[in-house]
């Protein structure tokens, strides 16, 4: 009689775009899709080894599979120039009219003067105008360039950090405490402008079948920086809004970045309409198995590698016990792998022998990477820490 053969097949690859999307609506794609965005710094160590390469090639190298483009969302974006350069040291305005000091080629800046040191009436505050054809420009030629080979999704800011960025953030978190009400208004006409520039940003550069993050500091390491009842009366309504409109514009996903501890405002997002929370940040306790447990099928997490203290820090056995207890985050879709940002602390060794045990481990079904212990809690990776 003829043997009967059965022949494996292998899964379909996906494109990252296919891969991405799939995660997001909670199925498992073929592998699990990553997220990575780097440093200058990291970069250009990164091209002293190779001789050569852009912020794209090393994306690429690591098996990146989302690329953000951002229109440019300022107040008055005609304001922004060069006022002093003497050596590397830089004073410039910025769009949301903030008078900063620098340095060539740094990533942080000392904010001299704001926009707006007194409070005004917010119906009589006036922006240039969010239609501004220069505002989309580069943006949507890069956009273009990659949506076959990334998963292109927009940004842009939320009602926090853009209110904060006119007032100054001392100023604003008085304004918080001494007039609720002028804060509201207040948020409520910065949150009219940036979602205009969304909704055009989500049109221009073809984001529906991908969709748009906002992008709104609000946390501290412990929790909201405001406190979760100020966030909720005053910045949650705004949120909705933004929300609501991007998926009136027809974006197919709508993710939240925030840093530090956002274990308090998960609710609040979730019922905004939120898809996705980004970074999760694990060394904040943040666990996103519990917090995949906890809101299944709603909330997915773009985040958890910890770059801050495991990747830096941790030698390979600690990266091993991390990555074992995050990837099981990823069962059931939901989950795609990133960490805040790849830093010049972090080295190209640890990078490597990270990919390796990704290309190892997280092709779906999922293998379990073996560690020395059975304990992969996040206890033992991040002292003091609480779970969700």
């Amino acid at each position: 009689m003829p043997v009967k053969m059965q022949i494996a097949m292998e899964s379909p690859r996906l494109s990252s775009r296919e891969r991405v999307m799939c995660a997001l609506n909670f199925r498992e794609p073929d592998r699990i899709p990553r997220f990575f965005s780097f440093w200058p710094e990291f970069v250009q160590t990164w091209q002293k080894t190779k001789g050569t390469g852009s912020h794209l090639d090393v994306a690429r190298s690591y098996g990146s599979d989302m690329m953000i483009v951002a229109a440019n969302e300022t107040a008055w974006p005609s304001s922004a120039k060069t006022v002093e350069q003497a050596g590397d040291q830089i004073i410039h305005r910025t769009g949301w009219g903030e008078l900063k000091r620098t340095r060539s080629g740094a990533m942080f800046s000392q904010t001299l003067q704001t926009a707006l040191p007194k409070r005004v009436d917010p119906d009589r505050l006036e922006f240039e105008d969010p239609l501004l054809e220069s505002r989309y420009e580069g943006a949507a030629a890069q956009a273009a360039a990659h949506q076959d080979e990334f998963a292109v999704f927009g940004k842009t800011g939320g009602p926090y950090l853009r209110a904060a960025f006119l007032r100054g953030q001392e100023d604003f978190l008085a304004d918080i405490a001494e007039d609720p009400a002028w804060v509201k208004a207040f948020v409520d006409r910065v949150t009219d402008h940036i979602l205009q520039v969304g909704q055009e940003s989500i049109r221009r550069f073809q984001l529906q079948a991908t969709g748009i993050g906002i992008y709104d500091d609000a946390c501290s390491f412990s929790s909201p920086i405001m406190g979760p009842a100020a966030y909720e009366k005053l910045f949650f309504p705004a949120l909705c809004k933004l929300v609501r409109g991007y998926k009136q514009a027809g974006a197919a996903k709508v993710f939240h970045h925030c840093d530090g501890n956002v274990g308090d405002l998960l609710d609040l997002w979730a019922a905004a309409g939120i898809d996705a929370v980004h970074p999760l940040e694990f060394r904040t306790g943040l666990d996103p198995v519990r917090v995949r447990e906890k809101y299944p099928g709603r909330l997915a997490v773009i985040g958890s590698l910890d770059n801050s203290n495991i990747l830096p820090r941790g030698d390979q056995a600690t990266i091993r016990r991390h990555l074992a207890r995050i990837l099981e985050a990823a069962r059931g879709g939901g989950f795609i792998l990133a960490p805040h940002s790849i830093g010049p602390d972090i080295s190209l060794d640890t990078m490597q022998y990270l990919i390796e045990l990704l290309d190892q481990h997280a092709n779906y079904p999922l293998r379990p990477i073996s560690i020395d212990s059975p304990d992969v809690r996040c206890q033992t990776l991040v002292p003091g820490c609480s779970r969700l």
